[in-house]
């Protein structure tokens, strides 16, 4: 019986994006003492790191470069190369898929001396273009689930075997990843699973078993560096039965290799994390303001990863403002040094932590992920332009790709992006600061829910409502209001557009249905822009032939770090008195400002109203699987100025709101 060809190693991957506290107990408890046991060892590993990662594990631990250039002298260590800041391939553009594999094949050169030839494949998402990626990159070979492989038409002994594929005849080698082994190993002793690896082998032909173990799931601390020492024991035990391969120095000498395409494929519980829910409609008009789960269950649909972009408006809002980021760094022509630093931010925008949620991980539910991607988005941009030459523009495009005019704003100190739908504000980035206050994440269905809140919409700024005149905000908190407008999501047309004068008018004929009639209201909103602030001018008439006694609410979204009473302070301005809230659920009266300090920022964020009112407020926080526990996560706060309105058949009812952004400067003495 041929030897069996065993490839084992670990996959460390865990996102620097998420915190050091974390990373620092995952160090200690299983990357070093892993390491070390391998450095003990005659077992020869195939190791894969993330770039972010390897240079925090490398550069912030002293004696661990030592440590790791003895290994790989030692010839028992092979890196794995793959996109430096974890980026989901699939995702990003082409050209920085190639540019993100180079960026960590020069940092394993540089470190280690020796260039990777194959790589990770950052959540093993696989999309059929990838062979010409990785090959364009130099790269010839990575892992994919045996899943995989089955479903590519493989079976029984093929299972073991490593195939090939390609994409415009470019060509790569792809292992089988043995999963079932790599679950055996967390529950069974080394001698019973070793067995079961021995059994596997042939008389006819090679087979490979490739065990790349999760690295931050060993934890020594708990028993699995007493298992890792004994598996590896057996191993040289076992020698002429087993014989550990590092996969760069076999690739060249397999030889005939079955040829297999794989179509879109992501690990098989991404299906069930990135499918639609069963919703029914309870909107009290018949639109589709209001949304309901029906049941605790996803739709039973493929693993594709893009789906994410589809269930959560914020991932695509998200992947929206990349793919817009990726063509400004492409247009910087002649100074070198700003587009390649354009470049880095941009690529560490890519890390896929915020783009979704699974596997335990909170992901686009972090508000933090999502605040160091806009950040770097941020960041990017403001690489692209040219000191003393950039001056502010407004433009129509349709920045998110669903067939609507968006409209994007870009001055010295803001960034703002309009949606037709709705009319609301999507993104407010204040550039000084590099932080996106629309950053925010609605309360979503997922499959692990019971009676959680939902909400119905996306939380943005300008979010028009009409309610019942009694309407409370524990009913808006929990989302058992009565929405009366067809205005949250409706469609908005275009009424103006003036990009010279910086005005965008939009108009929307809709109904408001109370409970005893219908009346046809027009709302038009006009926005305009100076330097740090945005304003919006309202009128709503009513054409209808009867009286419209209702209540107007702009709902107003914004992010920040925590609502903690030292990230964020707030108060509303009452009879020209200031107010100082410290409740987390308030309701006031008669008030024609909101003032909140973002101490992390040292930013003030304003807002007024022509007309006093009454605001309603409260923070955003979603029910979020992380691991085996669902915790509770700050996302935003949401602040709601109300209105009264009566109006007669004809009549117009007009009010005037700013949101004013500026920096705190520190009084001396």
């Amino acid at each position: 019986m041929k030897k069996v060809k065993l490839i084992i190693g670990t996959v460390n991957s865990y996102s620097v994006v998420n915190g050091e506290e974390k990373l620092k107990k995952i160090y200690e408890r299983s990357y070093k003492p892993f390491l070390r046991t391998v450095h003990k060892s005659s077992v020869p590993v195939t190791m894969y790191y993330s770039g972010e990662l390897l240079s925090w594990i490398i550069d912030k631990h002293d004696g661990m470069q030592m440590l790791v250039n003895d290994i790989v002298k030692s010839k028992k260590i092979e890196f794995l190369g793959g996109g430096y800041y974890s980026p989901l391939f699939s995702l990003i553009p082409r050209k920085d898929r190639v540019s993100q594999i180079e960026l960590m094949t020069t940092e394993i050169r540089k470190r280690f001396g020796r260039r990777p030839r194959g790589m990770w494949i950052t959540e093993k998402v696989w999309e059929p273009s990838m062979p010409m990626t990785m090959n364009n990159a130099g790269m010839e070979f990575t892992f994919l689930d045996e899943e995989f492989f089955e479903d590519a038409g493989l079976f029984n002994g093929e299972l073991y075997r490593p195939c090939m594929t390609e994409d415009q005849g470019k060509k790569v080698v792809v292992f089988p990843i043995s999963n079932r082994f790599i679950s055996q190993f967390f529950l069974e002793d080394p001698e019973s699973l070793l067995e079961q690896i021995i059994s596997c082998g042939s008389e006819k032909e090679e087979r490979f078993i490739t065990l790349l173990l999760p690295g931050e799931e060993l934890d020594f601390n708990d028993g699995a560096g007493e298992k890792i020492e004994k598996f590896f024991k057996l191993i040289e035990e076992n020698k002429k039965h087993i014989d550990v391969i590092l996969p760069g120095t076999k690739v060249r000498e397999i030889g005939a290799m079955r040829k297999v395409y794989f179509g879109c494929v992501s690990p098989g519980d991404i299906g069930r994390w990135s499918g639609p829910v069963y919703r029914d409609s309870i909107s009290a008009n018949g639109s589709d303001e209001g949304i309901a789960v029906k049941e605790n269950k996803a739709v039973n649909t493929q693993s594709f990863f893009r789906h994410f972009l589809a269930k959560y408006p914020e991932s695509n809002f998200l992947y929206s403002r990349m793919i817009d980021v990726h063509m400004l760094v492409s247009q910087v022509r002649g100074d070198k040094q700003r587009k390649k630093s354009a470049e880095t931010e941009l690529f560490k925008s890519q890390n896929h932590s915020a783009f979704w949620h699974g596997g335990g991980k909170p992901g686009i539910y972090s508000s933090e992920s999502r605040r160091k991607a806009y950040a770097s988005l941020i960041e990017a941009e403001k690489f692209t332009r040219e000191r003393g030459e950039f001056r502010s523009t407004l433009v129509k495009d349709d920045f998110d790709m669903d067939g609507l005019d968006e409209f994007i704003y870009r001055s010295l100190s803001l960034n703002a992006n309009i949606h037709s739908k709705g009319g609301v504000l999507f993104e407010l980035d204040y550039l000084r600061s590099a932080h996106n206050y629309l950053a925010t994440m609605a309360r979503h269905h997922e499959w692990y829910h019971e009676d959680e809140t939902i909400d119905r919409y996306t939380r943005n700024a300008f979010v028009d409502h009409f309610l019942q005149p009694d309407e409370k905000i524990e009913n808006f908190f929990d989302m058992s209001y009565r929405e009366n407008g067809d205005f949250v999501s409706g469609v908005y047309r275009v009424e103006k557009y003036n990009k010279e004068r910086k005005i965008i008018e939009l108009i929307r004929n809709g109904n408001i249905i109370t409970k005893k009639n219908k009346f046809g209201v027009k709302v038009k909103k006009s926005f305009s822009f100076k330097r740090n602030t945005i304003v919006v001018d309202y009128e709503i008439e009513n054409n209808s032939d009867s009286v419209l006694n209702t209540v107007f609410a702009s709902e107003i979204n914004l992010s920040f770090s925590a609502r903690d009473g030292k990230d964020i302070k707030i108060g509303l301005i009452k009879n020209d008195k200031k107010i100082k809230i410290d409740k987390e659920m308030f309701s006031d009266e008669k008030i024609t400002e909101i003032l909140i300090q973002d101490n992390s920022r040292k930013v003030n964020v304003i807002f007024s109203t022509e007309l006093e009112g009454q605001v309603w407020g409260f923070p955003i926080k979603t029910r979020t699987g992380t691991g085996k526990v669902v915790e509770s996560l700050y996302q935003s706060d949401c602040f709601i100025p109300l209105w009264n309105i009566s109006l007669g058949p004809g009549k117009v009812w007009k009010n005037k709101l700013q949101l004013r952004l500026e920096r705190r400067v520190k009084k001396n003495g």
